[in-house]
């Protein structure tokens, strides 16, 4: 698919995946939700939430079991029309867990955003995994 809309948006939008990327590799919980929408959907495999508390909450069933994130994204495209914008971006993650081991996944984030005074924020982010790589015995989260 190719890119579509504004270069400058575009660029605002990119600059988002680097935010949420930086946030999760520090694991700082605020600066990764302030990524979202307040009312924001964040979807995966494992978990659907929306809003901010709800997000939060999920982070930290998540990160009770984890020691430490490596997080890299890739943007695919991303097409914007006005306010609004849909993209899709590729992660590679490899979690510590604190049990020990690795969790290591890669797969696609489908998005919506828009745009709220001027600052670009996720509305939806729905994660599909394409290669899962569990460590031996159960794994948490």
């Amino acid at each position: 698919m190719a890119n579509t809309g504004p270069l400058e948006d575009r660029l605002l939008i990119r600059e988002l995946y680097g935010l949420y990327g930086d946030a999760s590799c520090r694991g700082d919980r605020e600066a990764w939700n302030a990524c979202f929408t307040e009312a924001g959907e964040w979807n995966s495999h494992m978990f659907a939430c929306a809003g901010a508390a709800a997000r939060r909450a999920e982070w930290d069933k998540l990160w009770a079991d984890w020691e430490a994130v490596a997080f890299w994204g890739e943007i695919g495209w991303i097409r914007v029309e006005g306010n609004g914008a849909t993209a899709r971006s590729y992660a590679r993650e490899i979690v510590q867990l604190k049990s020990g081991g690795l969790f290591k996944l890669f797969g696609s984030y489908d998005d919506a955003l828009v745009r709220q005074d001027g600052t670009w924020r996720f509305s939806k982010r729905t994660y599909a995994p394409m290669i899962l790589e569990a460590p031996e015995g159960p794994l948490a989260g």
